[in-house]
C-alpha cells in the first residue's frame, strides 16, 4: 500500500504541475466551491424562467390597460364586459352561455 501511495506521488511530481493545479481547481469549482457550476447553471435557469413569467404578466397588464381604456372611452363596453365576463343580465332577461 506505501508503494503505491509513493508511486503516486512520484507519478504526480513527474507530471505536469499545471495539468495537476488545473485539475484541482476545476474540481473545486465543480463541487466544493461557493459559486459552483451547478449552482450557477440553476441560478441562471431559475432567472430565464422568472423572466418569461415577467413578459407574461406585462403582456396580461397591457391588455387589461387596453381593455381599461377602452370601458373609459365607451360606455357600452362596460355593459358588455359585465354581461361577457360575469354573466350579469337585465330583469326579465334569460342568459345562455355557449362553450
Amino acid at each position: 500500500m506505501r508503494e503505491r501511495i509513493e508511486d503516486w506521488i512520484d507519478q504526480v511530481r513527474n507530471a505536469n504541475r499545471y495539468a495537476v493545479a488545473f485539475g484541482l481547481f476545476l474540481i473545486w469549482m465543480l463541487t466544493l466551491a461557493d459559486v459552483d457550476l451547478v449552482r450557477m447553471v440553476k441560478t441562471h435557469q431559475e432567472r430565464v424562467r422568472i423572466e418569461s413569467r415577467l413578459a407574461e404578466h406585462q403582456h396580461n397588464i397591457e391588455s387589461l390597460e387596453s381593455d381599461l381604456q377602452q370601458m373609459l372611452e365607451d360606455p357600452d363596453a362596460k355593459v358588455r364586459h359585465a354581461r361577457e365576463a360575469y354573466y350579469m343580465h337585465k330583469p326579465g332577461e334569460d342568459v345562455f352561455v355557449f362553450r
